[in-house]
């Protein structure tokens, strides 16, 4: 686990990314969040499960060049650490998947964020289910830090 901090840290799941993406709902709340972490009021970071979920997100939608240019993207946001995947996380990661039947991608991100003492930045209503992380929406997030 991570020493104290005073900002705040935050694991953003893939959906508020693809959202930033596309321009959905909620869409303005990520890039003020990612805005915050680029200068250093937050401490953000990304599973690299999100890695793989946006980049088979867009070959199943048969745009294998937005695949490789978003996660390119993302691996090269320097602001953004990137949380790998250890006999750790992957150990607490199925606990997560056993105890409260979430996706495995959704149980490494949980459990990426847990061993981080980080909110999860995330709309998906799986993530409630798992009673050791905290889970904020991107306008929640945003308006707390207000």
């Amino acid at each position: 686990m991570r020493k104290e901090s005073a900002r705040p840290r935050v694991v953003l799941d893939t959906k508020p990314l693809i959202k930033l993406f596309v321009q959905e709902d909620g869409w303005d709340a990520v890039q003020k969040i990612l805005a915050k972490i680029e200068v250093g009021e937050v401490e953000g970071a990304i599973s690299v499960v999100t890695l793989t979920e946006i980049y088979y997100k867009y070959l199943q939608e048969k745009k294998p060049d937005l695949a490789k240019t978003r996660t390119e993207d993302l691996k090269h946001a320097i602001y953004l650490r990137k949380l790998e995947i250890g006999e750790e996380t992957a150990i607490k990661a199925g606990e997560f998947k056993g105890r409260y039947n979430v996706s495995i991608a959704d149980a490494f991100i949980a459990a990426s964020a847990y061993l981080e003492e980080s909110v999860i930045i995330s709309d998906d209503t799986d993530y409630e289910r798992i009673s050791e992380v905290k889970v904020l929406t991107e306008k929640e997030f945003i308006s707390q830090l207000a």
